[in-house]
């Protein structure tokens, strides 16, 4: 992408898009969007694992060519269930997708740069989302009172497929739009249109 043509493009826009930025920076929910957002579902569940800190004496010590070190942060537990473990997967699949779009935010409202990178981050959004209903497979709605899944969407696969299918488009055409130096202010707003969609029919908030 050519930078230059960016930037100037965003230039002619930056009003719009500092007006519409409440709109536009956050989408996919991700850890500080949960409470207010996101496509699709990021479920929280309070597992000892999500922030779980353990004691330098006892981090599982790893070796490579830096040296040894200690990891305070231990991967995940094994999960009792299959939907446990689909759980963790689809929130932090939905946590990555929030990453990519932030970081589009990000580079699209400030000076701080990372033209070149846009590309990437919208590529990685388009992969993602074709492949979001994978997250669905097995039946694993929040529970009651908890911020999830619900289970209209095992109930009503066909409608939910609907929300999939068009954000899953809707990704690939933004990767397409930053390939052709396209409108990335509305393309953008359009992305986050379909993530809004999906949380208010199928996500209990």
């Amino acid at each position: 992408m050519n930078s230059r043509k960016l930037l100037a493009g965003f230039g002619l826009v930056t009003g719009a898009y500092v007006l519409a930025a409440g709109i536009v920076a956050f989408v996919i929910p991700g850890e500080t969007a949960r409470a207010a957002a996101p496509a699709s579902d990021v479920v929280s569940h309070n597992h000892s694992h999500d922030h779980a800190h353990v004691d330098p004496d006892q981090a599982e010590q790893l070796t490579g060519q830096f040296g040894a070190h200690g990891d305070r942060h231990p991967p995940a537990q094994v999960f009792a269930t299959v939907e446990e473990g689909l759980t963790e997967r689809r929130r932090r699949s939905m946590s990555a997708k929030s990453g990519h779009f932030r970081a589009l935010s990000a580079t699209l409202l400030s000076a701080a740069g990372g033209e070149d990178m846009v590309q990437t981050h919208a590529d990685a959004l388009a992969l993602l989302g074709s492949q979001i209903d994978r997250l669905f497979e097995i039946a694993s709605p929040a529970a009651e009172g908890e911020k999830g899944a619900l289970q209209a969407i095992w109930d009503a696969p066909e409608r939910f497929a609907l929300y999939t299918e068009a954000f899953a488009d809707e990704s690939a055409r933004f990767a397409q739009t930053v390939r052709d130096g396209g409108d990335l202010v509305n393309g953008l707003h359009d992305l986050r249109y379909y993530c809004v969609a999906c949380h208010a029919d199928f996500r209990q908030r």
